[in-house]
């Protein structure tokens, strides 16, 4: 017996095999009578009738060879001309309603019945040997998979019938005896997921159920579940998850296996959650490990964490570190919690940053020189400024910001106040500026600059890191950035036009083109960058990878100029967005893309202490830098500008800010304004982006084809073989241009409706290929 033979082949294989006789002894049967007085095989006619010469006693329809007897007796002698069986065909008909015993006496058995009684004589009765009609029972106990007792069983049995008549022999076999929750799992074959579904939307599931399906489901999670649904209700089901076979988190049984799955993917059974609320106690226990599976449970522990931590404010930081290490490891496990996975334990989340933060922030950033100090926060210093953007993003209601800034604020500003007071004070030393700022940066052919405004440093580190777990090779170097750190100084000081700007006559911190002594705006240096063999790539331009190119991208800077703290849950867009810009740029040809920025910035929640610098005595003035006027004495500190040296600019003292309210700001001498990352990005030669094949279109003999991806070293052709590039029977293979889009002609016509392949070749290998009709199907 055939792995794959199913209860329905083998049903039709024994109706089909009762006709059989020795033609050399008896003439073969005029018809198989298929007697079912219980009509239990009713559900099944359909898919036999495409298989079987099958005939229905019943109202008349032509369509599926169904009507009274005389209609039938004339099928059986092939006299309707517009629906004849074909010759050699027994016809089989199935008489619903009718047992054996209906047949015994022409003269007594049913009026609707009489006319066909004579054919037991001329045919065969398809029954079990024991003289009874078939039944499925006795049908699966023929076949070796006998059905357990029960009206249980019975009633499963029959709402499942058409899927059990599609299942292997050999399962049921293996399965025997066959008991009513096999049979209602054959109808919710993932009972996990189906009770989950009812959970979570209990009258919307049942309406999507036909009746023998809700029987099914009510049936089997009686007896796996010891659930009846429609009389216990979904709260007494939820009562139940709760008590899950076990303490937690080693609970066991068939409710544990619900709770498990439902961590594994809570979104997909949005209802549960408010059912778990009606459901749960309304008070909890005061003592014990909680139960992960009460939302008031995690709500509570939020609370607790949410206050826990506003009462940090005014403390000392060594009192922060303590709290803080004490209640990660208190609300560590519920970060394993579905609560978590469905973004309701914030605070939970957001303490793995304030954790590390709190480690990171004991140790001072030192240094005796600005390249000292600047190592040393390239080495360790940007993780705390990391971990602030990530305990701020981890948060979004104005109860847990504010709890969050409360605990950043004793720990993140003294160590932010020492390592900005330590860098400008190797800065401005006494006898001069220990300041070097960074140089241009210029490119080979093959290479794309591309300028990311306010790529701080720590900003940068996690946009290699994102691109390293993509598979592309990165590099991170770093320098300083032109004084004063802001975008109208600083970004054509690093970009290949810098030795064609100056600083001219005119008063504040624009720079002027050299030989036109015009203000710097963006189209001049645009200008100026192209002067020097560059390709200026807007908006998502790619260019020509042969060539250098200079591109921009982001919006940091102005978004955190306008929403300050935010700035914490935007810049992971920004960096995803930078990313995709990154990865389309080499997969289009360019050999590398350098990232460059103008500057970084200080981001201090709750804002900046304000430091006086009067009016009248500057000339222009940013958040954390001004513009002195010439012969003028200021109480801070002043840098030469970088394009002009005889500029003088006051700097704001350590974390200070010229203008009140300021949580982001830059300008000033600080690591996180003024150490600028340079990424270097480069495709693993190891790792080749795959293409596919999107689509193809026809126009006559023009075929127009849309890959994945586009890159230079890519062909497209159309071969009447797909490995044979002698076979080609387009007019020549083509690139794709940057989006992808190929067009190709075929000149022969002759070949019009022939098939042949769409092959997409890099070097001499084949990446992808499509079968296809030239000119169209």
């Amino acid at each position: 017996m055939s792995d794959n033979l199913t209860l329905r082949d083998a049903l039709a294989a024994a109706i089909g095999r009762a006709g059989r006789t020795n033609l050399n002894e008896q003439v073969a049967p005029a018809a198989i009578l298929w007697p079912d007085e219980a009509r239990h095989w009713e559900p099944l006619l359909p898919e036999l009738r495409r298989r079987l010469p099958l005939l229905t006693l019943g109202d008349y329809d032509p369509d599926r060879r169904s009507g009274p007897a005389y209609y039938l007796r004339c099928l059986i002698a092939r006299t309707l001309p517009e629906d004849r069986l074909p010759e050699g065909d027994i016809p089989i008909i199935y008489l619903p309603g009718f047992g054996k015993r209906d047949l015994r006496a022409i003269e007594s058995c049913p009026p609707a019945l009489q006319p066909l009684a004579e054919l037991q004589y001329r045919g065969v009765l398809w029954i079990n040997p024991n003289g009874r009609d078939w039944s499925v029972t006795g049908f699966l106990h023929a076949l070796g998979a006998p059905v357990a007792a029960g009206n249980a069983t019975r009633e499963a049995l029959a709402r499942a019938l058409t899927r059990l008549a599609d299942e292997p022999l050999a399962r049921l076999q293996q399965e025997a005896p066959l008991r009513a929750e096999f049979f209602d799992e054959l109808l919710h074959p993932d009972a996990v997921r189906q009770m989950l579904l009812w959970l979570s939307q209990p009258e919307a599931y049942r309406r999507q159920l036909s009746p023998p399906e809700w029987a099914a489901f009510c049936s089997l999670s009686a007896q796996k579940y010891g659930l009846q649904p429609e009389k216990d209700g979904p709260l007494s089901a939820a009562e139940r998850l709760s008590h899950a076979g076990g303490e937690w988190p080693h609970a066991s049984g068939e409710w544990a296996a619900v709770w498990a799955r439902y961590t594994e993917a809570p979104v997909a059974y949005p209802g549960l959650p408010d059912l778990l609320r009606q459901a749960q106690p309304r008070q909890l226990p005061l003592f014990g490990e909680p139960s992960p599976i009460w939302p008031a449970a995690n709500e509570q522990a939020e609370q607790q964490v949410r206050e826990a931590l506003a009462a940090l404010r005014h403390g000392s930081a060594g009192n922060a570190r303590a709290a803080i290490r004490q209640l990660e490891e208190q609300h560590r496990p519920r970060r394993d919690w579905v609560w978590a996975k469905l973004g309701e334990a914030p605070l939970a989340m957001a303490l793995v940053h304030l954790t590390n933060l709190a480690g990171l922030t004991a140790s001072p950033l030192g240094g005796e020189t600005t390249t000292q100090v600047a190592a040393n926060y390239v080495a360790w210093g940007w993780q705390a400024d990391a971990a602030v953007l990530r305990a701020l993003a981890a948060v979004e209601t104005a109860a847990d910001v504010a709890a969050v800034k409360s605990a950043l604020l004793p720990l993140y500003r003294p160590w932010l106040e020492q390592a900005t007071q330590r860098f400008q004070a190797v800065a401005l030393r006494a006898d001069s500026l220990d300041y070097a700022a960074g140089q241009a940066i210029s490119a080979e052919p093959g290479t794309c600059i591309l300028f990311c405004d306010a790529l701080r440093y720590d900003v940068g580190r996690e946009l290699a890191q994102h691109l390293s777990d993509k598979g592309f090779l990165c590099e991170t170097g770093w320098q300083l950035a032109a004084l004063p750190p802001v975008t109208a100084t600083a970004k054509p000081a690093i970009s290949p036009a810098a030795a064609a700007v100056g600083g001219g006559d005119r008063p504040g911190l624009v720079p002027v083109g050299q030989e036109s002594g015009v203000a710097l705006g963006v189209e001049l240096l645009r200008k100026l960058v192209v002067e020097r063999g560059y390709q200026i790539l807007k908006s998502e331009e790619l260019g020509e990878p042969s060539g250098k190119a200079w591109a921009e991208y982001g919006a940091i800077d102005r978004y955190g100029h306008d929403h300050g703290w935010k700035i914490a849950h935007h810049v992971w867009s920004e960096l995803r967005g930078l990313s995709e810009r990154i990865a389309a740029l080499l997969s289009h040809g360019w050999g590398q893309v350098t990232v460059v920025t103008d500057h970084g910035w200080l981001l201090l929640p709750d804002g900046m202490p304000k430091a006086e610098l009067p009016q009248h005595l500057t000339v222009a003035r940013k958040g954390r830098c001004a513009v002195v006027k010439e012969g003028a004495a200021v109480a801070h500190r002043v840098v030469p500008w970088h394009w002009n040296p005889e500029v003088r600019i006051a700097i704001a003292p350590d974390i200070h800010c010229f203008e009140a309210g300021k949580e982001y700001e830059h300008g000033g001498l600080s690591p996180q304004e003024c150490v600028a990352p340079v990424i270097t990005v480069r495709r693993d030669g190891g790792d080749v982006a795959p293409v596919n094949i999107e689509e193809v279109k026809w126009l006559g003999l023009r075929c127009s084809v849309r890959l994945s991806a586009g890159a230079p070293d890519l062909l497209v052709d159309i071969r009447l073989k797909a490995g044979d590039g002698g076979s080609t029977v387009a007019a020549m293979p083509k690139s794709p241009d940057a989006r992808g889009a190929v067009s190709l002609l075929v000149p022969d016509e002759t070949l019009e409706g022939s098939a042949a392949f769409i092959v997409v070749i890099r070097g001499e290998a084949i990446q992808t290929q499509r079968l296809t009709v030239i000119g169209g199907e």
